[in-house]
């Protein structure tokens, strides 16, 4: 897929605005399950102890998790997304 490569999400990211929570999300949308940052997963992580994490540590903090509890990291990251939408963060 066009986003597997590194150099077509650089290409991406140099797009003003876009930043790699842009760019996962994008990957969700073409059909990729993956997790895209933002301010929800954040608070949750903060929530469960998990602190001062960069993007992609964090990103793959929630991937491992998934792997763990044998589920999506998409599906995860919408559950958590939704959790953390309707608590009123």
């Amino acid at each position: 897929m066009w986003l597997d490569h590194q150099d077509n999400r650089a290409a991406l990211r140099a797009v003003k605005g876009v930043g790699p929570k842009s760019v996962d999300y994008i990957g969700n949308l073409v059909g990729r399950s993956q997790v895209a940052v933002d301010v929800h997963l954040r608070d949750f992580a903060v929530d469960a102890g998990v602190a001062g994490l960069r993007y992609e540590e964090l990103r793959a903090a929630y991937e491992e998790a998934a792997a763990v509890l044998g589920h999506e990291p998409g599906g995860l990251e919408h559950a958590v997304w939704r959790f953390k939408s309707q608590a009123g963060t």
